[in-house]
């Protein structure tokens, strides 16, 4: 691999982490008004590089953070909005695991409208 190529790189990784940064705080800002009834997110991170999202969450009567690792999922542009699908994700709570397996992991979910502009970056 030539200087040049190495260049490339870590200019593409940096410009990658920079987006994925900026794109972590709205979607932790989205995700905080839907929740707010519920818990807080403390922490949500992008990276498109590995197409991976990972959330921390601190919902309301637990002790311990829930901690969320999508690894697989599938976003769907329609004409009038865009959709998720997630196709893997773990928990540290083996309850919300199992809550997941069953109503969330291989459906579709229509996305807030705000996520729009966001989400291009990943599709």
């Amino acid at each position: 691999m030539s200087i040049m190529d190495k260049f490339k790189d870590i200019v593409k990784d940096t410009v990658y982490t920079s987006k994925d940064a900026t794109n972590s705080k709205l979607f932790k800002t989205v995700l905080n008004q839907l929740i707010k009834s519920y818990g807080t997110v403390l922490a949500f991170k992008i990276d498109s590089k590995d197409r991976s999202f990972l959330i921390e969450l601190m919902m309301k009567g637990e002790k311990l953070p829930i901690i969320i690792d999508i690894t697989s999922y599938e976003f769907i542009k329609h004409e009038e909005y865009t959709s998720v699908i997630m196709y893997e994700m773990k928990t540290n709570r083996e309850w919300m695991q199992t809550l997941m397996d069953m109503f969330i992991i291989n459906k579709e979910f229509e996305l807030p409208a705000k996520l729009n502009g966001p989400i291009q970056t990943f599709m």
